[in-house]
């Protein structure tokens, strides 16, 4: 038997937090959409959370994923906020992958995480202490967090539908 206690209304209450942080930042973006969804597509409270934004030109439809590390600030090492386009990517499994594939890339040295900076690249935004850190410290941050985006995305067992 399963010792685990699924606490609903804790849950609920993040995703309600989180929610608001969400509509914030795709404000903040300028990210165009339609409906921003109020529940997440895939999440682990209090840690992160992955939502879909209505395509506006194509209302019913993704049109960005959006992930989300919590907002509240209690979480030391949180995942960035970040958005793709939901043009190639459908299930909620196939954009923790791609937030992971494009999160390496962006990582993979300080001096190319330095140079997007400076060209004002698309970043993940962080929060809290991360955002403090040294570039170099940020992009090594960010290859944790796509290393365990991308054990999530090929974990099999989460993606099953019961």
């Amino acid at each position: 038997m399963d010792d685990f206690q699924f606490d609903e209304t804790e849950d609920w209450l993040w995703c309600e937090t989180q929610y608001a942080a969400i509509c914030q930042f795709v404000q903040e973006m300028q990210i165009p959409h339609g409906e921003i969804c109020d529940w997440p597509e895939w999440f682990t409270a209090p840690y992160v959370g992955l939502w879909v934004v209505e395509d506006v030109a194509d209302p019913g439809f993704a049109g960005y994923w959006i992930i989300a590390g919590d907002a509240s600030g209690e979480q030391t090492n949180a995942v960035p906020f970040d958005y793709l386009p939901a043009a190639d990517v459908v299930e909620p499994q196939q954009a923790l992958a791609a937030f992971a594939k494009r999160w390496q890339q962006l990582a993979k040295t300080s001096s190319s995480w330095s140079s997007a900076i400076a060209a004002g690249t698309h970043l993940p935004r962080f929060g809290g202490a991360i955002a403090q850190l040294a570039p170099a410290d940020q992009a090594q941050h960010l290859l944790r967090q796509a290393q365990l985006l991308q054990q999530w995305a090929a974990d099999t067992e989460l993606w099953q539908d019961d």
